[in-house]
């Protein structure tokens, strides 16, 4: 899954993945200019709960869906 935000010119990119060398879920967010974090959970149910938290906290910062 996707998701790109935005907040006033700049670009974020959100996105949930399988790990491309193990059986576990990756969660990784990027953005022009700074390194990329990626995040790594075994649990599906672990990595919903990191995303919503990661949602609450970058709308805090202004980033809303790019629309």
């Amino acid at each position: 899954m996707l998701w790109f935000l935005e907040r006033e010119a700049e670009v974020l990119i959100c996105e949930i993945r399988h790990a491309q060398d193990g059986p576990e879920f990756e969660l990784s967010i990027a953005a022009p200019g700074i390194p990329e974090r990626i995040e790594r959970f075994d649990q599906p149910a672990v990595l919903i709960e990191r995303w919503l938290t990661c949602q609450r906290e970058l709308r805090s910062m202004g980033w809303r869906p790019r629309g």
